[in-house]
């Protein structure tokens, strides 16, 4: 039987759903402005120095797939029709800096439990939970390979095309 933690669950579980679960949402929303990093990061240092790094990462994992899931990937085949790269484009690039922001929150559990367990650090999993739940979906994949097709036939038969993605 593992040790018993020298902080009770339900201090962690405020923890993680209070502060850094709505933090990582918030984030997510572009509406990160009234956050204090430094606490957030003091909550993720707590909940690893405590051995709490596995509830951490994999609540974050949630998080970020959820809202990949829920509201990017909705929005990208609710572009399908229309400015369909754009879109995909403008998601892919909030998603970095969403996953930026986060990364630094969890630096530490990056460097401690992260690397321990040899998982995927928080950003690289962020970039592979895109490419999982946004690119991959069979919709947006198979629109994307058709936008991207269709492109290379105008080019090669001298059609301008816009490359402003």
């Amino acid at each position: 039987m593992a040790p018993k933690s020298p902080i009770d669950d339900r201090y962690v579980n405020g923890i993680w759903n209070t502060s850094l679960k709505a933090a990582i949402q918030e984030i997510q929303k572009k509406n990160n402005s009234g956050l204090s990093f430094e606490e957030l990061y003091r909550n993720a240092y707590t909940m690893v120095l405590h051995k709490h790094g596995e509830k951490l990462y994999t609540g974050t994992r949630a998080v970020v797939s959820e809202h990949l899931v829920q509201k990017v990937r909705q929005d990208v085949i609710d572009s399908l029709n229309n400015n369909f790269l754009a879109t995909l484009n403008a998601a892919w690039n909030d998603h970095r800096t969403a996953m930026v922001m986060i990364r630094d929150i969890l630096m530490y559990m990056d460097r401690v439990y992260v690397s321990g367990q040899k998982l995927e650090p928080v950003y690289n999993l962020g970039l592979i939970l895109f490419r999982d739940n946004v690119v991959r979906y069979e919709r947006i994949r198979d629109h994307l390979r058709q936008t991207l097709l269709d492109m290379v036939a105008k080019e090669r038969r001298g059609e301008v095309v816009e490359r402003y993605v």
